[in-house]
């Protein structure tokens, strides 16, 4: 109904609602559909996978797209500006979309908040009256601008003209920053975590050491025996447990770290600074390609690395 108030205020009539779809190439033609179809606010509705993507995220900060259509083999070039909004429970967002999103979080305190009942229709109050709402709105974007703008917030890379208008205002009239918000996406950001978790690890076991992708493996992996008595058999522990676990969340492979997939994590996500460190590649060794962590690093690497 939020989505709904706020588009029927903007065009005249609800937003074109779809389904996020199981794949990232199945929202990609669903947006694109809604795009071909002119819709002003397009709604992604009742998400329960993590949002993200690669054209979800270029429609979101590029002024056209080349979007596949759904039951064509072509892809047209198409104006993106239609405002996207997804809800769901508990909604994450991955990787580049945190920084895309505002978010907003309704919580009624209530088990069962669809038996609610209240004396009003919100949509059909702005339906009947949506002129007054449209100039409220346009009102406050104007007063801001005559106002000369005080107190600009600093740019939000890729959305410069929105916070220059919206975020401005918004802020102006005693609204909160809504740029706050993408902050707690971050927080709840699972790749990002599982980037983290690898970074604090590698820092505490290797160091600044430069090591290849097999080094960094066995250093996860490396482990020592225990003994158990005189009359049972040593036991084997990891002596880095927590670096195991990390690998194994972004390149594991049946109880395994792959190599390969571990090499092709590692470019994807080189010289991104994380927490004041990152991932650089450093080349060929003897035809291995060797990496190394540059920043604060906590330099305990062993003698075998």
């Amino acid at each position: 109904m939020l989505v709904d108030l706020a588009s029927v205020i903007a065009s005249g009539r609800e937003a074109g609602v779809i389904a996020q779809g199981k794949t990232e190439e199945e929202l990609e033609k669903r947006l694109g559909a809604l795009l071909l179809a002119g819709d002003q606010v397009i709604a992604i509705d009742n998400c329960e996978a993590p949002l993200g993507g690669e054209f979800l995220c270029s429609m979101l900060t590029q002024t056209v797209v080349r979007p596949r259509i759904l039951g064509r083999s072509e892809a047209p070039e198409l104006p993106a500006n239609a405002m996207v909004t997804a809800t769901g429970n508990n909604l994450v967002l991955v990787g580049d979309m945190t920084r895309r999103a505002v978010l907003c979080q309704l919580d009624p305190k209530e088990e069962r908040p669809e038996l609610r009942t209240f004396d009003t229709n919100p949509i059909a109050a702005v339906k009947a009256d949506r002129a007054r709402y449209l100039v409220a709105a346009l009102t406050v974007l104007r007063a801001y601008h005559v106002a000369q703008r005080p107190n600009a917030p600093n740019p939000l890379g890729s959305f410069a003209d929105w916070g220059n208008w919206v975020r401005g205002a918004l802020i102006w009239v005693g609204q909160a920053d809504p740029v706050d918000t993408i902050e707690e996406a971050r927080d709840l950001d699972p790749k990002l975590d599982m980037l983290v978790a690898v970074l604090t690890q590698w820092s505490k076991v290797v160091g600044g050491a430069d090591v290849s992708v097999r080094d960094l493996i066995e250093a996860a992996t490396a482990q020592r025996s225990t003994s158990l008595g005189a009359f049972q058999h040593s036991k084997p522990e990891f002596l880095h447990p927590d670096f195991r676990e990390a690998l194994l969340a972004v390149a594991g492979d049946g109880g395994a770290v792959n190599s390969r997939r571990l090499g092709k994590w590692l470019a994807s996500h080189q010289n991104r600074v994380v927490q004041g460190v990152r991932i650089m590649r450093l080349g060929l060794s003897a035809g291995i390609m060797q990496w190394r962590l540059e920043g604060k690093t906590e330099e305990t690497a062993h003698a075998s690395l």
